[in-house]
């Protein structure tokens, strides 16, 4: 199989990972609204949450398969098409309005992920050698140590930019994971063991801190924050600790993305429920 092809593969796994977690978010948070209102566990709303997370649970496993195709410059960057689907959801099925600089936005992540995609400079294979632990200890740790502090002290002063702090902190997890899933492809028992468990335990801290986002913000906030980090901090450590390769018109590529994530999620009314 050549290595245009598995990057190939890797891309449209990757594309299909994004559909599923940001549709699963959708639904979430639709029903942690609904939540607020009923005020019960056993509302109907609570079916809705648990199918949510288990497209979100299924996201996991798919973008899982797609990491051992390609590399994390190509797959994390299509978070922006993901957030493409959450928009026309929220269109078609909660009836929100789409403001002309939302149409910018997707504009944006449509150009950024071509630029992306067509430039990129790596193939789909990775090996123990292009692997650097301390490197990615170093950079993730205090970047984990500093937001999780912002957290604490959003919490204290009444969850003053919430969503900003919590839904980079989920970003950041996400991040973690998918390097984390990129690791589990080098051919070597031990590392693949030790980044299986990373995997998981990055996957619930991404699914918790989200969730708390979800409930202490406003979507609108919490989603273009959580993507962006998303995006960045997986490219940034994948160039750090898996010496994986970034042209330059890629990285303006990421920052259109990056943009385009926030013209289109800034501006999104919130979810409305009836009573």
């Amino acid at each position: 199989m050549s290595s245009e092809f598995m990057v190939f593969i890797g891309l449209i796994i990757g594309i299909l990972a994004y559909v599923l977690l940001y549709l699963g978010k959708g639904i979430q948070k639709y029903a942690i609204e609904g939540l607020k209102i009923d005020k019960s566990i056993k509302s109907k709303h609570t079916g809705t949450w648990v199918f949510g997370t288990v497209l979100t649970t299924t996201y996991f496993f798919v973008q899982w398969a797609a990491l051992f195709f390609a590399p994390i410059n190509i797959i994390a960057p299509l978070g922006g098409i993901g957030l493409l689907v959450l928009i026309l959801f929220s269109y078609y099925v909660l009836h929100e309005e789409i403001h002309k600089i939302q149409i910018i936005g997707i504009i944006f992540i449509i150009i950024g992920t071509t630029i992306v995609n067509i430039f990129n400079p790596n193939t789909g294979e990775i090996y123990a050698e292009d692997f650097n632990l301390s490197l990615m200890l170093t950079f993730s740790l205090p970047i984990i140590i500093i937001e999780v502090i912002a957290v604490i002290i959003s919490k204290l002063k009444d969850y003053v930019a919430a969503g900003l702090i919590i839904g980079t902190t989920a970003g950041t997890f996400n991040a973690l994971q998918t390097v984390s899933k990129r690791i589990t492809a080098i051919p070597d028992p031990v590392l693949t063991i030790v980044f299986i468990l990373i995997t998981f335990l990055t996957a619930v801290l991404t699914l918790i801190f989200t969730q708390y986002a979800f409930t202490k913000a406003k979507a609108n906030i919490a989603i273009p924050c959580y993507t962006s980090a998303s995006i960045s901090l997986a490219v940034i450590i994948s160039l750090i600790a898996l010496n994986e390769k970034i042209d330059i018109i890629q990285v303006i590529g990421i920052i259109v993305i990056i943009f385009g994530v926030i013209f289109v999620s800034a501006f999104r009314k919130e979810i409305k429920r009836e009573g």
